[in-house]
């Protein structure tokens, strides 16, 4: 599917996590890591969390059998860029790839449609939502969007110090912990009893 994508993509393959961490190393200037849940070796969240930390620069995307929405949510929240099914489509697999490769976060259908957790319900985040301003509402859709701080800011003209407040304003006012929860949120509030 890679293939598929870019006729010139060079693809590495390690039988097991230590593999995996031992690859990336040698090669600094990858684009991506497609890293499987159940790769022998260690729990895949803790690969995930280990690439992360030794090699915060390259982007990690699971690929995983296991689809619970609660499994997506934590591995976007170790610092996946995005969660694709083992179940999806070769379509829905060429699109997953491709956003994420351009610097998106991609997230099932099915995790979107699940409760983002214990956080307020509904009519309480709409009407916090509704509290932030206008700018923060902004930079919301743009953080769904899965764009970084220096993107939002030369999107919107402003500093990135300035969003980085703004992110941090709209994740207290919403009582959400981190990015991703905020694109789950703003999805929640975007159906049709939402905002």
């Amino acid at each position: 599917m890679v293939a598929e994508l870019d006729a010139d993509a060079v693809l590495l393959e390690a039988s097991n996590a230590d593999d995996a961490l031992g690859l990336v190393p040698e090669h600094r200037d990858l684009d991506l890591v497609l890293l499987d849940l159940e790769l022998p070796g260690r729990p895949g969240l803790d690969a995930l969390r280990e690439l992360r930390q030794r090699f915060p620069e390259v982007p990690v995307a699971i690929v995983s059998g296991n689809e619970e929405p609660a499994v997506v949510r934590r591995a976007l929240d170790a610092g996946a860029c995005g969660f694709v099914p083992k179940s999806s489509t070769g379509e829905l697999l060429r699109q997953a790839l491709k956003l994420i490769l351009s610097g998106g976060i991609y997230v099932p259908p099915a995790a979107l449609a699940a409760p983002a957790g214990p956080a307020a319900d509904g009519a309480l985040r709409r009407e916090r939502f509704h509290q932030l301003t206008e700018r923060q509402r902004e930079v919301l859709a743009l953080v769904a969007r899965g764009l970084t701080n220096r993107e939002i800011a030369g999107v919107l003209s402003i500093a990135e110090g300035t969003v980085k407040n703004h992110v941090a304003a709209i994740l207290e006012r919403l009582e959400i912990s981190n990015r991703t929860e905020a694109a789950f949120v703003l999805r929640e509030l975007e159906e049709p009893e939402g905002i």
